[in-house]
């Protein structure tokens, strides 16, 4: 059954007390620190998609989007120019730092253009900036149906990193992006490495810019969405996650392994960032 999730109540302090423990028991912990955003869509209704973040980074609906069941517990279903609109806050901007994205999603159509959005927030105008996690388009024949990884990085078309194969198959996958500034940016497919492509060259280029970072499509472009798909559990974090973390959150889940559990019973819900039991 699908269930209401809402804000973390502990202090982050503790939270760091909570992952260290996490951490010694032998798994790959997340810190929950270094999550810009986390959107579980397992609300039960309404036009919003909450942030599980103290820096409440609500995504806003823009018809026609809707709620179904994801990948764990809700999800979001999204048709020709619907998406999910997280706004312009600074926050959600990586400039010059390392950063990491992850996201479920299902899907078994070709986008007409270019790509299908899955998480986006580029200023496409030269010189190019910002970021983009998408499925590739009938634009590009040779990459059609591929995950691709962008990041402007002033590079004229920008750098694009594609998958090895298509993932458009209408069958639940996990991607993960992550970007080392000094190092190289890489894609993950269902916990696994895929691909990746050397970027420190780039690394004194400032991606930020003033696009909104959006969910499901490209503001004003309804052929960039992902149209008759559905995503779940979306993040944004300000640190490049390691193999095993990624492979964490793909078999586990995002709420599990940031230590997010349902604590209530009969379907009312409150959310803790670690489950801690002090003797």
């Amino acid at each position: 059954m699908r269930g209401r999730y809402q804000k973390p109540s502990i202090f982050w302090s503790v939270i760091g007390v909570a992952v260290l423990l996490f951490t010694t028991q032998g798994h790959t912990a997340v810190d929950p620190t270094t999550a810009v955003a986390v959107w579980l869509f397992n609300e039960d209704g309404g036009d919003l998609a909450k942030d599980l973040t103290e820096n409440a980074l609500d995504a806003e609906f823009l018809e026609p989007v809707k709620w179904t069941d994801g990948k764990f517990e809700g999800g979001l279903e999204f048709k020709s120019g619907g998406l999910a609109n997280a706004g312009i806050s600074p926050i959600l901007n990586v400039g010059k730092a390392n950063f990491s994205m992850v996201a479920w999603f299902k899907y078994s159509r070709t986008p007409d253009d270019w790509h299908a959005t899955l998480i986006e927030k580029a200023d496409f105008a030269m010189p190019r900036h910002g970021y983009l996690l998408a499925v590739r388009g009938n634009l590009d024949p040779n990459n059609k149906g591929k995950p691709l990884f962008w990041v402007g990085l002033a590079q004229g078309a920008g750098i694009h990193l594609f998958g090895t194969s298509p993932i458009n198959d209408g069958k639940w996958h996990h991607l993960a992006a992550t970007a080392d500034r000094k190092g190289a940016m890489k894609l993950y497919r269902n916990g696994k490495l895929e691909s990746e492509k050397d970027i420190a060259a780039q690394a004194d280029e400032n991606e930020d810019n003033l696009s909104p970072f959006s969910i499901g499509g490209e503001p004003s472009v309804a052929s960039r969405s992902l149209t008759d798909g559905v995503m779940d559990e979306v993040a944004l974090f300000n640190v490049v996650l390691t193999e095993d973390q990624i492979t964490d959150i793909a078999e586990k889940g995002l709420a599990r392994t940031l230590g997010a559990e349902a604590v209530s019973p009969n379907d009312k819900l409150a959310t803790v960032w670690g489950k801690i039991k002090i003797e």
